[in-house]
């Protein structure tokens, strides 16, 4: 680096350092540290701006709705995790707070002390847990790290997302990461410098952290260590071989999609082939007794048979929907699962998933049988499976 680039750098230093500490000389307070990061966010995003402007011809990829790089484990310092954790506080309802609590078990209890390349196999089960319907849900204050991946070709994240390459590169943005990466080194420093816990961690684990804490910010501005302890998880740790399910789901999301249409207590579920591009079946329907409190399944003809090897896939595809529709219906362990069926089918199929215990409850004079399982709580992300209006199906 050349004098005249030294000099930039200290300079932008400078300025991202007088941003953060003006909103501290009125008082050392959790505000003015908040108020410091967003005007630091702001700051940084006025001069990337400025620079892709100046780079005629060069334009940014990235847009609404794309998501690739959302399934990646960002890490985030403290302090943007607070700010995180009081948004929601703010603007989640109970049971979103409830679903997000979901998701961060289910993504610590994938990704915890595992490599890069275990946690690329399983990216269709760990998106991040803010991504609702291929949006975050936290934009206004998305970390620095989220703020500062960007890239000049949505081909380039496709290709590198779908190819399962751990060590796949694409083209990003070198201005946007260095001026975001060295606003967030400012504000560590700055933390550090006030006595203030700066490093950072993984979101997932900085979100568990805050749901153990009543008046988190309040200590933390008081110089109080808790994201650097060990954190017991509130989920069960494995210590035995992945179940059938953990195998096949990565296998099913790896060639196939979902999305869905909800209709009061009616969810129905439309499966696309990634390999073919092209919509499978439209014959999944799924609604919620509320009397009951159970989940009928009116209709599952997934037609997963026609594909090319297509074992175990149309067991993925029902776990899937279970546990997706008792997330979306805020269904709890042990409510019963009720269908009609062939008996030749529940031989074949239902009688073998043993997640759900079926049984035929009542035969009838025809073929046909009735048959109950019950539904069991697993630890499953399906915020990959987007919903859709009835217009989108229209167009």
């Amino acid at each position: 680096m050349d004098t005249e680039q030294t000099d930039a750098v200290n300079a932008l230093e400078q300025l991202f350092l007088n941003t953060i500490t003006s909103h501290l000389r009125p008082g050392i307070t959790f505000d003015g540290f908040r108020s410091g990061l967003e005007k630091t966010a702001a700051l940084a995003e006025r001069i990337v701006t400025q620079v892709h402007q100046e780079q005629a011809g060069v334009s940014l990829a990235c847009g609404a709705g794309c998501s690739y790089c959302c399934h990646a484990q960002v890490k985030v310092t403290p302090l943007e995790a607070l700010v995180i954790f009081d948004w929601v506080g703010k603007n989640f309802s109970q049971i979103r707070r409830t679903l997000l609590k979901k998701r961060i078990d289910n993504n610590r209890k994938l990704t915890e002390g595992v490599n890069l390349e275990h946690r690329v196999m399983v990216k269709d089960q760990t998106p991040c847990i803010f991504l609702e319907n291929g949006v975050c849900s936290i934009y206004p204050v998305r970390p620095l790290i989220c703020r500062a991946w960007t890239s000049y070709s949505y081909d380039a994240c496709e290709k590198a997302f779908l190819s399962e390459n751990h060590t796949a590169e694409i083209e990003s943005s070198a201005p946007s990461n260095f001026v975001y990466s060295l606003g967030r080194k400012i504000i560590e420093q700055v933390c550090k410098a006030y006595g203030l816990e700066s490093r950072p961690l993984e979101l997932p684990l900085a979100m568990a952290h805050c749901y153990g804490h009543i008046d988190l910010s309040r200590e933390w501005i008081q110089g109080k260590i808790f994201f650097a302890k060990d954190l017991i998880p509130d989920f069960p740790v494995k210590t035995d071989d992945p179940s059938f399910m953990e195998i096949q789901v990565p296998a099913f999301l790896r060639r196939f999609s979902l999305s869905y249409i909800k209709d009061g207590t009616c969810l129905e579920y439309f499966l696309y082939s990634k390999e073919k591009k092209h919509e499978i079946s439209t014959a999944l329907i799924v609604s919620h007794d509320v009397c009951s409190h159970s989940i009928n399944v009116s209709k599952f003809y997934p037609e997963i048979y026609k594909e090319t090897t297509p074992k175990y896939m149309s067991a993925a595809l029902f776990f899937l929907m279970m546990h997706h529709a008792a997330g979306i219906f805020d269904i709890h362990c042990d409510c019963k699962i009720c269908l009609e069926t062939k008996r030749m089918v529940f031989e074949s199929f239902y009688g073998r998933l043993k997640d759900f215990d079926f049984f035929i409850h009542r035969h009838h004079v025809s073929n046909n049988c009735n048959v109950q399982g019950c539904y069991h709580d697993f630890p499953l992300e399906t915020a990959m499976i987007r919903e859709e209006s009835p217009s989108d199906r229209m167009n």
